[in-house]
């Protein structure tokens, strides 16, 4: 049997979905009109006139979507979102703070 024979299933959906609330959700505009067809609610109805269950449920559909699974609205609320924010990597030299740099040494003269 020839590769081009084999049926390819779809992954199965995972119990749950991780997300970092930090990097924002991405979406393309034709996911935004198959969440309305699919939920009913315009992305802004989701998430500003819903609840929390249905922001969850919309960012469960929405990433979901993004790996490629064509899930039902009633199955996206049965995928469990876990919010993560990811370790900065030490060695890019980020700061973690928001602290002001060090003032330069000798840049500003002494007052007389």
């Amino acid at each position: 049997m020839a590769d081009a024979d084999l049926i390819h299933l779809p992954e199965p959906i995972p119990d749950s979905v991780r997300i970092d609330p930090t990097g924002g959700i991405r979406f393309s505009p034709n996911e935004l009109r198959d969440l309305r067809v699919t939920s009913g609610r315009s992305m802004t109805e989701l998430f500003q006139d819903g609840d929390d269950a249905d922001r969850m449920q919309a960012m469960a559909w929405l990433e979901l979507r993004r790996r490629g699974h064509r899930v039902t609205w009633d199955a996206a609320g049965d995928v469990a979102v876990e919010l993560v924010t990811p370790t900065p990597d030490p060695t890019t030299g980020d700061s973690s703070t928001s602290s002001q740099p060090s003032a330069d040494s000798g840049a500003s003269p002494l007052p007389k």
